[in-house]
């Protein structure tokens, strides 16, 4: 795998795919993740941190049940946000609408635009993380 590795001058942030997961230091992830992408602060919706990556069913939800502060929210649908400009890649969907899937949320009680976001689309097996202080 090679490691694309982007800072935006001006934008204070760092993009970067298919990150080997011995690399990936932001947190731990399952073991058997792999086409991990992240974006830490990119642009104008700083300070927000988005990552991504294939990993299974059973891993997701494990891993899931050990992050600190998010909650299963029951959803028949729902929306993750994620980052849309990860260099070499052509997916550059800015959210992803998933059927069928987990969501794990977490809201700050003292500031509602300050919260955690995890999924998990079964379809695609792809988990998606997303952290916001607006």
């Amino acid at each position: 795998m090679t490691l694309l590795l982007t800072a935006f001058t001006g934008c204070s942030g760092d993009v970067a795919s298919n990150v080997p997961s011995k690399d990936f230091a932001i947190r731990e992830l399952p073991d058997d993740a792999s086409d991990i992408h992240f974006a830490l602060n990119p642009g104008i919706r700083n300070p927000n941190s988005y990552f991504e990556f294939t990993t299974s069913e059973t891993a997701f939800l494990a891993w899931a049940a050990h992050q600190p502060n998010v909650e299963r929210v029951d959803k028949p649908q729902f929306i993750i946000y994620r980052y849309s400009d990860y260099p070499g890649e052509t997916d550059d969907r800015g959210s992803i609408v998933v059927d069928d899937g987990y969501l794990f949320e977490w809201y700050n009680p003292n500031d509602g635009d300050h919260g955690e976001h995890i999924a998990y689309d079964r379809s695609t097996g792809r988990a998606y993380y997303w952290s916001h202080i607006f």
